[in-house]
């Protein structure tokens, strides 16, 4: 940690077992409910949805299955309160209390999407509220030959990739009847970014490409797949950034901007929270670029805390109604096609993946996938039992024609075929 963390960790609330949310809704979190508000827009509601597949265990004693995930579902919601959120108030006064209904279990029957993309995805589609509640749902999809899925379904308002990966954990403790970690952080985000203090450093803007050229027909809507690689490598996260711009230009020759989001709980020793604790960084990469290039630009932002800078703009942005936010940064018909992209791609790294704490009663995880956001390039990066894995998805606009199936052969020339 810096020297200077006692500084601003005394500023924030300590940490405690949280039981109960009243709090204001943070930019990000507001930003992240903007999507799909205004009726001007092609955005959908920005969901995540966390996918376990896996095996189905039979004889076992102590209930139905639909039993014992009801029963773990209200342990974790009762020590986890982000999965009672419900919305209050607007504009800059909106709130969470954690006054809503339990996160709602749905059983689907005769289910036969694979969890692996986009396609088939929309069985998943069923009305969640911010203003009502429920915020999140539980999805167990028994399936044929003795599989099924279990899928964790929110707003991105609620919580992170990193939060919902902490609740699932939370559901398998639960139902291997083992204690909670529950969650601690009566503060959000941007209080942790205010506290620190740090100054916002004024870049020098540029443009910037798309990952592929766009196509000519101006397809609307997005797709994404799961896609596995070889073997683990050094500084994967790099590799995979300098690999993507490689390939963004052979069709442009203008800087590639690569966007990372940066967990902030390493910044709070023992923050153990489900909501969105994240923020932005951006690297630069000309034509020619290496991983190490990457790398120092990263390291270099890392060092000066530039992840937990907080613009005074944040703050204005939460006094513009939701449907305005999202008609302003949102993709419309009549410029979907013809916007400048803000950045090449986003990479999530959510690091290896362990399966074998999904493992309880009726079920015994062996794969996982989690949904990237619509909108942009967009790779979520993580490894399970050695292997690369990577959820990209691509806006029709970038990925017909021919164009996704460039990018995967490009990919896994580079970072090897699945073992």
């Amino acid at each position: 940690m810096p020297s200077d963390s006692a500084d601003y960790l005394a500023k924030l609330p300590a940490l405690t077992p949280l039981k109960y949310i009243d709090r204001p809704v943070s930019a990000s979190e507001y930003y992240h409910a903007s999507v799909g508000a205004s009726r001007h827009t092609l955005e959908s509601p920005r969901m995540v949805f966390f996918i376990l597949r896996g095996s189905l265990k039979r004889g076992t004693d102590g209930g139905s299955d639909r039993e014992l995930l009801t029963q773990a579902i209200a342990r974790v919601a009762a020590v986890n309160p982000v999965l009672r959120l419900r919305w209050h108030g607007y504009l800059g006064r909106s709130r969470w209390l954690s006054d809503g209904p339990l996160p709602r279990l749905r059983v689907l029957e005769h289910c036969l999407w694979d969890g692996l993309s986009s396609d088939g995805a929309e069985c998943l589609d069923a009305p969640l509220s911010l203003r009502d509640g429920p915020c999140a749902e539980f999805i167990w999809a028994p399936q044929r030959a003795g599989r099924g899925l279990l899928i964790l379904r929110s707003f991105h308002a609620v919580m992170d990739g990193l939060g919902g990966m902490h609740l699932l954990h939370e559901l398998f403790r639960a139902l291997r009847g083992e204690a909670l970690l529950g969650d601690n952080a009566a503060f959000s985000d941007a209080d942790l970014m205010r506290a620190t203090a740090i100054q916002p450093t004024p870049q020098q803007p540029y443009d910037t490409c798309a990952l592929t050229e766009p196509a000519p027909d101006a397809l609307t809507g997005d797709d994404w797949c799961r896609l596995r690689f070889g073997p683990l490598q050094p500084r994967l996260l790099s590799q995979v950034a300098q690999a993507l711009a490689e390939f963004a230009h052979q069709f442009s020759e203008v800087p590639v901007r690569i966007a990372v989001p940066v967990d902030l709980r390493k910044h709070v020793p023992g923050l153990v929270t489900s909501a969105n604790f994240a923020n932005m960084l951006f690297v630069r990469l000309d034509k020619g670029a290496s991983a190490a290039d990457f790398d120092t630009q990263l390291r270099e932002q890392l060092r000066a805390r530039r992840e937990l800078a907080y613009p005074a703009i944040y703050t204005v942005l939460r006094w513009l109604p939701l449907r305005w936010f999202d008609f302003l940064l949102g993709r419309r018909l009549r410029n979907f096609a013809t916007r400048k992209p803000v950045e090449t791609a986003v990479i999530s790294n959510m690091g290896p993946v362990d399966l074998s704490a999904f493992d309880a009663c009726f079920f015994a995880a062996d794969d996982f996938c989690i949904s990237p956001m619509p909108g942009n390039a967009f790779v979520v990066l993580y490894a399970l039992n050695g292997q690369i894995n990577m959820v990209i998805n691509l806006p029709r606009l970038l990925s017909s024609d021919g164009r996704q199936a460039a990018l995967v052969s490009f990919l896994t020339k580079r970072f090897g075929e699945a073992v």
